[in-house]
């Protein structure tokens, strides 16, 4: 698959994840974006391999890719970190 599709298709389904857990199964905002980046940083390595780019041009789209990648992979640090931090036993 072409990066150009495989960067739209993640879009689709980071809104589509968003929009369902959000509103299907009422989890809050952060958490709700958290799960959509989550899986559509699954999608995007699945219909766009990181050892692909090797064999392709490199253009704008290198840019957003690299772009989500990165700023996929520190959002969800922060939110395991959050959460980690904020998780205490009640005694």
């Amino acid at each position: 698959m072409q990066r150009q599709s495989a960067l739209v298709l993640t879009i689709i389904f980071l809104t589509l994840f968003t929009v369902i857990t959000y509103y299907g199964a009422q989890v809050t905002l952060w958490s709700s974006i958290i799960f959509g980046l989550f899986i559509s940083l699954i999608l995007l390595n699945f219909f766009y391999p990181v050892s692909q780019l090797t064999s392709d041009d490199a253009d704008f789209t290198l840019v957003l890719y690299a772009g989500f990648e990165i700023i996929g992979i520190v959002l969800l640090a922060i939110y395991i970190t959050q959460r980690t931090l904020s998780d205490i036993r009640m005694c």
